[in-house]
Order: C-alpha cells, then structure tokens, then sequence
C-alpha cells in the first residue's frame, strides 16, 4: 500500500511545479562504505554468458545471473521500526527477543514498509552553517534546526519527511573516511530528535551512516525515533545535488524493497519539485 500522507493530487499539484527530479540514493558498489557492524557488500556473477546449460537456447542465446551478499542496510537504505530496543524492548513494549526468529523478525519487520509518497523537507545544516560539512561527531540541536527551517521559510509539519543534511555525502567516494567509525558522525542530538517528535514528523533521514551525532551526546536518537514514537530513519541519503539546487521542499518518493522479516531495507528515494 502507497504510504501517501494525503490526497495524491493535492500532493503532486501542490509540490511538483517543475516537472524537476533529484535521485536521493547512492549505486550500491563494491567497496561502498558499509558501517562496521553490517554485513559487507559483495556482488559476483553466479552464471556468466555461455556457461553450460542442460537444455541449449534457441539460436544460441545464453543468460547470466549474479549472487548478492549484503546487509539490509548498505548504501541507501531505511530502518524497519524492530530495528531498535530499549530495555529490551521494541516498540509497542514488546520483548525483542520475542519477536526474533531464525528467518529475521517476525513483526515490525522491512515486510510491513509500504511505499512512501509524502512532502519531503530538506534543512540544510551545512549551508546554513557555511561549511562544507560538518565535522565528526558534531552534534545538531533544535534551535539550529529551528532557525535553518525559518531561514529556508520551510515549515515542517506533521506527515512530513525531513531529511537534514551535514555534508557528509562528500566523503561517500572515500570508505575510511566517511565510515569514521573512531571520530564518529554529526546529526541531530537528542534535542533536535523531540524537536521533530513534536512536529509529528512521519520519516528522517539524513546524509550520514546514522541519523544522529555518534558518538551519542545524550539519549539515543534511533530508541527515541523507532521504539518510543515509530518514526522510520532513512541513512546514507545523497542530497549534494538537492542541496546544490537549493530546493527546499519537494515530492518525497521512496521505495523500500519488501523484505519479509529483515530489519531494514535497501531504499530509492526521489525528490521531484
């Protein structure tokens, strides 16, 4: 089912004056960053052109497939809400243990993500900031998110998905460098989450591996986000092209794959305006 967040005609006839469009996601590569604790991504063909076949193709015709090892959240990707616990628990207070299962989650699992079509805000942290990007394990408040929506004159509303960019997607060429496991990340700090919380925001993303300053300056983001209010987080978006633009409020599209009982899911968002 179309996540659609209102009427589909007012939405389009409201945000897409432009017939303009922006891919939001980064190629799924071999030697893409991939944050520690995931899975690495590796893709190898399975069967090349002209390998044997116990049934030979008409007119000599041959197919290839390939074999595909990847954790749900490589690249471009958004958190299913049993992603996360707190105490133990995911949202809606139940046990994580019990909802874990040899074959993934059995609820609140990348298999109940829709698609998503809703009015995407961009606040622009770095340009507001007049820098590039942000540094390592920066932390970004409310007020700082308060004052970037005005400056822009965007209002975030309930519904909406926001998306905060730091600059970080610079360095996405760069493995090492953008992982930065041991200095950590920039993103929203507590303060900015319950900030976002209070606009009844729907989705976030942001540019980083994760949707908050890391190393954590205070409460977790993600527990705030997923288990307190089931707001889904979307990770590693590439907004440089968007922020270049300086378009501010569009047309969100995003398409996770429906991937029964994984945590996450590999995602394609678009921004049309």
């Amino acid at each position: 089912m179309l996540d659609l967040g209102g009427d589909p005609r007012a939405l389009f006839a409201g945000l897409v004056r432009e017939g303009r469009s922006a891919d939001l996601s980064h190629a799924m590569t071999p030697g893409m960053p991939v944050y520690g604790p995931h899975a690495p991504y590796t893709i190898s063909l399975h069967r090349r052109h002209g390998d044997p076949h116990p049934r030979p193709r008409a007119g000599l015709s041959s197919f290839a497939n390939e074999l595909l090892v990847t954790s749900a959240h490589a690249a471009t990707h958004i958190d299913a809400i049993g992603h996360f616990s707190r105490d133990g628990l995911v949202h809606g207070g139940c046990p994580a243990a019990e909802i874990e299962t040899a074959a993934g989650l059995s609820s609140l699992d990348a298999g109940e993500l829709g698609a998503m079509w809703r009015r995407g805000v961009l606040l622009d942290v770095a340009r507001q900031r007049g820098v590039a990007t942000l540094a390592a394990a920066e932390p970004i408040g409310a007020e700082e998110l308060a004052a970037v929506a005005e400056a822009q004159g965007t209002e975030v509303v309930s519904g909406d998905v926001v998306l905060v960019r730091t600059g970080w997607a610079r360095y996405w060429g760069e493995p090492e460098r953008f992982n930065n496991a041991g200095a950590g990340w920039p993103g929203p700090g507590d303060g900015a989450a319950r900030w976002l919380i209070e606009r009844g925001v729907h989705t976030v993303g942001s540019d980083t591996p994760a949707f908050e300053a890391i190393p954590s300056p205070g409460d977790s983001v993600h527990a705030l986000l997923l288990v307190d209010n089931a707001i889904h987080i979307v990770e590693n978006l590439a907004l440089e092209e968007l922020a270049a633009l300086g378009v501010h409020e569009f047309l969100f599209v995003g398409l996770p794959l429906r991937i029964v009982g994984a945590t996450g899911s590999p995602f394609r968002p678009m921004a049309l305006w």
